[in-house]
């Protein structure tokens, strides 16, 4: 899984693009806190537990519909490459 999320300590955005990372505790880039992928927040509308596989490469937010990919090793949102 690579998404990016906020943290539910701090609200800081952190952002995993290592695939191993699925299901393992993820840790926030500010506080360096360790939450399970479960206890994250969507960096859009602050969600809890929000993503689900909307296909192979794409997850996307049950509560707001932010879709996240990623190309060529970055992350990607949907809704910046619409803007």
């Amino acid at each position: 899984m690579a998404v990016c999320w906020q943290c539910p300590s701090c609200s800081a955005i952190s952002c995993e693009d290592d695939v191993n990372a699925e299901g393992k505790p993820l840790a926030c880039d500010q506080c360096e806190r360790a939450f399970l992928p479960v206890e994250t927040l969507c960096p859009v509308c602050a969600a809890p537990n929000p993503w689900s596989r909307r296909d192979t490469i794409r997850l996307w937010c049950r509560s707001c519909g932010e879709v996240q990919r990623f190309l060529t090793g970055f992350q990607v949102s949907e809704f910046e490459v619409s803007k």
